[in-house]
Formats: C-alpha cells, sequence, structure tokens
C-alpha cells in the first residue's frame, strides 16, 4: 500500500465542504450523535475526535456540552477546517485543535484516555488499519465508549481499490469525469424511483452532502476494509462489548463500551 499514488486530499474536500455548513447541517450531524449516545450522555464527558475532517461532530459535542474535546488530523486542511468551526464557536477554551497522526507513538503518549472516542471512516486510510484501530481503542477510559466507522469487506473490494488508484493517478479532468459518472448513477437511480434527478446533491443524515461524500470515496487511499466479525472480535478481545452496530453499504458502523481492560 505504500506504493499507491495519493493526489487525493481528505482535508481539502472538507474545507470545501466547511464553506457549506449551516445550521441545518451543525443539527443533522448533531441529531447522529444524539441517536447513537444519547442526547444527555455527552454533557460533562471528555471525548477525542480522532481524524477530525470539517471538525463539525466535535463542534456538535462541544454544543452538547462535553467537558472536554480533542481534535486531531493529520491533513493540515482538516486541521484548519476544524479550527474554522472551533472559531465559529467563540475559540472555546475546552475544545482543543491539533494536527497528529494516530501513528505516531509522540504524538499519541501525549493524549489522556477519554469518555468517548469517536473516529467515524479514518482508521481505514491509515494505511495500518489494525494498528490504528489498537491505538484508538487503548485511548477509551474504562467505562467508556467507542464509536468507529469501517469500510465492510466485500468481494467487490478489488475493484473498488482499483477505481480508487484510478481515480488519484487521473488529471483534474479525469476526476471530474469520474465523480459525474458517480452523479449520473444518483441522477439514473433517482429519476427511476420517481425523485428529481437535479436534486441528487441532498444532505446526507450526518450532515455531508453527496457531492463531498463521492469525493471522500473516490479519492480516499489507503484503503482498507474488515467484515463485522473481525472488528467485534477484535475489539472484544480488548475488553469492549458491543452497543449497537448498523451495517450499510459501505461502512459498519459499531458502537463498544470498555468495561474492563486486559
Amino acid at each position: 500500500m505504500e506504493n499507491e499514488q495519493i493526489t487525493f486530499s481528505f482535508g481539502k474536500n472538507w474545507r470545501s465542504f466547511v464553506d457549506t455548513v449551516s445550521e441545518d447541517t451543525v443539527a443533522r450531524a448533531r441529531r447522529d450523535i444524539e441517536e447513537w449516545l444519547g442526547a444527555e450522555t455527552v454533557a460533562g464527558k471528555t471525548v477525542l475526535d480522532i481524524g477530525s475532517g470539517s471538525g463539525i461532530h466535535s463542534l456538535c459535542y462541544f454544543l452538547l456540552g462535553a467537558k472536554e474535546i480533542v481534535s486531531f488530523d493529520l491533513d493540515p486542511f482538516s486541521v484548519e477546517s476544524t479550527r474554522l468551526l472551533w472559531q465559529r464557536a467563540g475559540g472555546p477554551s475546552n475544545w482543543h485543535v491539533t494536527q497528529g497522526s494516530i501513528l505516531d507513538p509522540d504524538f499519541v503518549a501525549g493524549l489522556a484516555k477519554h469518555d468517548i472516542v469517536y473516529s467515524w471512516g479514518v482508521l481505514h486510510h491509515t494505511g495500518a488499519m489494525w494498528k490504528a484501530l489498537d491505538v484508538a481503542a487503548s485511548l477509551v477510559k474504562d467505562g467508556g465508549r467507542f464509536w468507529i466507522a469501517i469500510y465492510v469487506k466485500t468481494p467487490e473490494y478489488p475493484q473498488q481499490l482499483a477505481l480508487k488508484q484510478s481515480y488519484n493517478r487521473a488529471s483534474k479532468f479525469g476526476k471530474k469525469v469520474l465523480e459525474w459518472k458517480e452523479i449520473y448513477k444518483i441522477m439514473k437511480a433517482r429519476w427511476h424511483a420517481g425523485l428529481n434527478p437535479l436534486a441528487w446533491n441532498e444532505k446526507k443524515g450526518r450532515g455531508m452532502d453527496i457531492y463531498h461524500d463521492i469525493k471522500d470515496w473516490l479519492g480516499g487511499l489507503p484503503y482498507e476494509v474488515a467484515s463485522k466479525e473481525e472488528v467485534v472480535d477484535f475489539c472484544r478481545e480488548r475488553g469492549f462489548l458491543v452497543e449497537k452496530i448498523s451495517e450499510g453499504e459501505a461502512n459498519t458502523i459499531y458502537l463498544f463500551s470498555l468495561t474492563e481492560r486486559s
């Protein structure tokens, strides 16, 4: 995987997305947290946002009354995006935004354990997914919760990987062609479903919009996958219990709680 050509920046995509963030976008992301963790369970808790991306979920943790939020990302544009939302929130002193990698031992050594460790669609892009998952899990306090999303292992993985590699090798124009191919598929599906195909760029449940999600999907390298059983077994071996799992076409979302650490 280290030889893969990577020309796509998650951070630049998130930075573009931040310019479109509205109050409705924030409300959608906030509802996502409330539905998974419970409307009253974030207040007074410490939160670690691994791979903060746009920063929208860190913002929502702040709005939900978290005692402390630590947001970090390896991509400087993601750090910039998160800081913009931090500034929008008034630059709160209990929300810290920094640049770092979950695979950097020196950086991780400076992180405390947290009540909520959150990493949505990030660990499978590190190039060392299981190591990243292990380190992230080690940062959950006893009694804390671990909320992650990992790409689903399917028979289509080789084709999906090849598509991502093609996108990263493509010229700027070539990337646009691949993006519009995906958009056309969505428009066609909407047409057959009796929906307006021109309204394809709708907001998603977590606050993201379709266009930025397409770019994120096409460009995302490195790219690793795991089955539900693999992730559950991996976390159970580290003392976690399953609270909730949601299986999607691309990602499986997991919420674990830590009862004891072996």
